[in-house]
């Protein structure tokens, strides 16, 4: 029988730079996994969103955004903007449905407190009724907070525009439809909606009393508008953290296996 000698020594040269070449690449397919599989743990994370946010607008629903992993900075990110140029960003309102904790005060809450139509520290929630429905997505338009905001005088110098003018027209549009804050009757404090025209003879432009056209004691009806309410607390629902890293956990072992893969075939070849 021949014997067979084996010999590696001429190999070992190649088997070595091929094992540099290997180590070299390995941060490249662990940052291309690790990225792989934020991208992965964002879709997850936007699909489950409506079971712990009621009816997410599209703004919620892509708010978040995914920071890449590379070589030298093994770390991928999945997070919520934190900035809007209109509104508030989807960070600081989901905050407290992922942590728990106080809801900031709106825009529109700071207003009403600062221009003393509400005592500090008021909050309000849209009532969801005639004349103000809600949306779709059970919001309120920024135009629509805008209107209240200027019937109720709450601009102030920065908005003073859009609060409601002397005009024909600007009063045509209050008579037709007004707003109030109070406590009418044995109401709670509230933001009230006066409905339907003002009956003829009770003052303004061209009454026979003249003056500011009288928008109390009227024998219109009126519907709450806004609830006024202590500041909310919510408790944590929304397990953010929970849907990431699990998704990431699931995914990352494929995507590693699937990046080291193309990385011996493109070194094979």
């Amino acid at each position: 029988m021949a014997n067979i000698t084996l010999d590696i020594r001429s190999e070992l040269p190649k088997a070595i730079r091929w094992t540099d070449a290997m180590t070299k690449q390995l941060p490249f397919a662990i940052a291309k996994a690790m990225t792989e599989s934020a991208k992965k743990a964002q879709v997850a994370l936007k699909a489950q969103t409506p079971r712990y946010v009621d009816r997410p607008t599209p703004w919620t629903l892509n708010s978040t955004f995914v920071r890449f992993a590379s070589p030298k900075k093994l770390e991928a990110w999945v997070g919520f903007k934190d900035f809007a140029s209109k509104g508030t960003p989807a960070a600081k309102y989901l905050q407290p449905m992922i942590s728990g904790g106080a809801r900031r005060q709106k825009s529109s809450e700071r207003q009403l407190v600062a221009s003393g139509v509400l005592p500090s520290g008021s909050f309000i929630v849209p009532a969801g009724v005639t004349p103000l429905k809600l949306n779709a997505f059970g919001n309120l338009s920024g135009g629509t907070y805008t209107q209240v905001l200027s019937r109720l005088k709450a601009l102030g110098e920065q908005g003073y525009t859009a609060n409601v003018s002397g005009s024909r027209r600007s009063q045509a549009k209050r008579s037709q439809r007004d707003y109030f804050a109070g406590r009418p009757g044995s109401l709670p404090l509230g933001i009230y909606a006066r409905l339907g025209k003002k009956p003829k003879g009770t003052g303004g432009p061209g009454s026979a009393k003249g003056g500011r056209p009288v928008t109390s004691n009227l024998p219109r009806g009126f519907h709450t508008a806004f609830y006024v309410t202590r500041q909310p607390q919510y408790k944590a629902k929304f397990p953010v953290p929970k849907i990431l890293s699990g998704t990431f956990s699931n995914t990352f072992g494929p995507n590693l296996r699937s990046a080291l893969e193309r990385l011996l075939a493109y070194q094979a070849s």
